[in-house]
């Protein structure tokens, strides 16, 4: 059966602003989880405030990247690399030399950079700079749009696929779902469950297929383009979400009682707790229609600037944690400090991207 392709998801955009906040208050817990670390937490702590933060937060990525292969793989949309890689590396370029600046501010003032390939820039020559940014991201969070500018590559060979008529197109969709399923989920949750005691499988036959961000990219063009034929309650993909929220915050605290060495495992995007949480939250946005358009303007707005959002919020939250009294308040105080924080930095982040968008010579370089 095909699908009516309508013009704009509208909500979308709500899952969108959600997301772009999401973000936010993982990174703004992920403080305060680092500050407790080794403090033998019991359920109600500092260091589990900052836990329910951060595990909150988790769905919002694997939402963007699921949103975004729901909009850039739709049959009848007009994707064109070029555009798309420019709109989104521009401004990633900008912001790259804003902490840049910012890295050597801070540093003149004896306060710590924002982590990534960019600290202590001033102390290096430029081709430890270059070759850094080549080899990571140059600030933490903008892993996310070098891997995201790496499946844009990919589009234009997943769009012949989506433009087949079905059974077709179907029958593609589930085998690449599939792939990404044998060749790298399998192995994750492995691990995940069974440690060093899961089997080591020679991975050379593995190594050439869907794996990653992409097969997320490819499940939520599946979870959208198909949600008239799938036949799932709205309360199945709410308590999807709910079961991995409650076991991302409860293996992560788990894995601090017994100071676990990789105490972040449960966090990891692609494991099964964040998995189950933010496909639950993707598929009640994504798998059906809630409303013709926004109920307040804010809301597409907000989603239109997003992106700006999500580069700006790190440094600006990085800089009122360590040159404000919010850090030192949101560490040592968790359950004021932390939505104080989490609040300014909503604030502020906000009205920088608004007021750049307003700044029409130079608002598409930032």
């Amino acid at each position: 059966m095909e699908n009516v392709e309508t013009s704009r998801r509208y909500e979308l955009d709500y899952l969108r602003v959600i997301a772009t906040f999401g973000v936010v208050l993982l990174h703004t817990g992920a403080i305060v989880v680092i500050a407790w670390r080794h403090s033998n937490p019991g359920l109600i702590s500092a260091f589990n405030v900052g836990n329910a933060a951060d595990s909150l937060g988790r769905f919002a990525v694997n939402c963007f990247f699921m949103a975004s292969g729901a909009l850039l793989l739709k049959p009848k949309r007009n994707f064109i690399l070029k555009t798309q890689f420019w709109k989104v590396a521009r401004p990633t370029i900008t912001w790259i030399a804003v902490i840049a600046i910012a890295n050597i501010v801070l540093a003149a003032n004896e306060l710590r950079g924002l982590t990534g390939q960019l600290l202590n820039i001033a102390n290096r020559p430029p081709t430890e700079i270059i070759l850094g940014l080549l080899t990571g991201p140059a600030a933490y969070h903008l892993w996310f749009v070098y891997a995201i500018l790496g499946i844009y590559l990919v589009v234009p060979l997943l769009r012949p696929i989506v433009e087949l008529s079905e059974p077709r197109r179907q029958r593609l969709i589930v085998w690449l779902l599939t792939l990404w399923l044998v060749s790298d989920l399998s192995f994750r949750f492995g691990a995940f469950f069974w440690g060093t005691d899961f089997p080591k499988i020679y991975a050379e036959p593995f190594a050439y297929m869907p794996a990653g961000y992409l097969g997320l990219f490819v499940l939520g063009f599946a979870l959208s383009h198909y949600r008239e034929q799938l036949q799932v309650p709205q309360w199945l993909w709410v308590l999807m979400a709910v079961v991995g929220l409650s076991w991302t915050f409860t293996a992560t605290w788990f894995a601090e009682r017994r100071d676990a060495p990789d105490v972040w495992y449960a966090y990891d995007n692609l494991n099964l707790p964040v998995l189950l949480y933010s496909i639950g939250v993707f598929a009640w946005f994504a798998t059906k229609e809630r409303g013709p358009a926004p109920a307040l303007p804010i809301v597409q707005k907000l989603s239109e600037l997003s992106f700006r959002i999500y580069l700006s919020h790190a440094l600006v939250l990085h800089i009122l944690n360590v040159a404000t009294p919010l850090g030192p308040l949101a560490r040592e105080q968790p359950p004021v400090g932390l939505p104080v924080l989490f609040l300014v930095t909503c604030v502020i982040t906000v009205a920088i991207s608004w007021t750049l968008s307003l700044i029409k010579p130079i608002r598409r370089w930032i």
